[in-house]
């Protein structure tokens, strides 16, 4: 079988054959998850999406076009890696996409789906395919590298910050910004003073749970955190330019792939691809 894969990787006609062959570096695990994005071949990989177990055939990404890959972050040591990019449903609808695959031998072994179209989220960019920031696969000098611990701290501390609604603990670069779903949140029209470690907004959310690192890239600064946020019922009042607002919040979880670049010891950029479930969603993937 052959695929016609796009996006960050060039494109090329390749088999999987080719691919099982030869060791799997960064590149050729990202070349492996755009394959499989594209619908390639699954083999006998477990596979969920939005976190129920589905088949191959029965994937998004089986009956999906027009596909675009706009990030890609790997992990050779691990086997893992994660394409994000966007595409339009065998239903027509556009889509944002995350996955995460496992390769073993050339082949995938486990493959996790995000899929979220408009309205199964807070944010929809108004249109695709989205930008890549470049950033993410830019090598960091050695001097300015975190190590691998390092970089799931940080990680943990923005999470902590958002459950106690307090960034300060949170060191990042005074031009670093949060893009969710494509659209950026910090330093924006609508909020000009936010900034990556400003999450006093986040009180509707108590809980981040199912906090996991499979992708961490000492050479290029970046950690790849899945993650659940709990958001219960609940009434916010919140105050901004002087005037109070209250903003009622429907039960839900916000499952969520979410990128850190960091360098000289602070978060320079975050990426979030996300999706809301409902309330209390488990995703089972404790093996991974």
């Amino acid at each position: 079988m052959r695929y016609l894969v796009g996006g960050l990787v060039p494109f090329v006609f390749v088999t999987h054959s080719a691919i099982a062959a030869m060791a799997c570096d960064r590149a050729c695990l990202i070349e492996t998850a755009t394959m499989l994005a594209a619908g390639g071949d699954a083999g006998g990989a477990r596979i969920t999406e939005n976190g129920d177990v589905v088949e191959a055939g029965a994937t998004w990404g089986a009956g999906a076009s027009d596909i675009v890959v706009h990030n890609a972050y790997a992990d050779a040591d691990r086997g893992q890696v994660m394409v994000v990019g966007t595409g339009t449903g065998a239903d027509g609808a556009p889509a944002i996409f995350g996955l995460r695959a496992k390769v073993e031998d050339g082949a995938a072994t486990e493959m996790e789906w995000m899929v979220t179209r408009d309205g199964e989220a807070s944010l929809f960019p108004r249109e695709i395919p989205l930008a890549t920031d470049a950033q993410f696969d830019e090598v960091v000098p050695e001097g300015r590298r975190a190590t691998p611990e390092r970089m799931v701290e940080l990680a943990n501390t923005y999470f902590d910050g958002i459950e106690m609604t307090d960034g300060s603990a949170l060191p990042v670069a005074e031009d670093c910004n949060r893009v969710e779903n494509g659209i950026q949140m910090t330093h924006s029209e609508r909020f000009p003073d936010m900034h990556c470690n400003s999450l006093g907004l986040f009180a509707y959310i108590p809980r981040v749970e199912q906090r996991r690192f499979p992708i961490i890239d000492e050479e290029r600064g970046v950690v790849v955190a899945i993650v659940m946020f709990q958001i219960p019922e609940a009434d916010i009042e919140r105050t901004r330019n002087g005037e109070t607002t209250v903003r009622h919040y429907d039960p839900r979880s916000l499952y969520l792939f979410e990128a850190f670049k960091v360098a000289d010891d602070q978060v320079q950029q975050i990426e979030a691809t996300m999706r809301d479930l409902e309330f209390e969603k488990v995703i089972d993937w404790s093996g991974e």
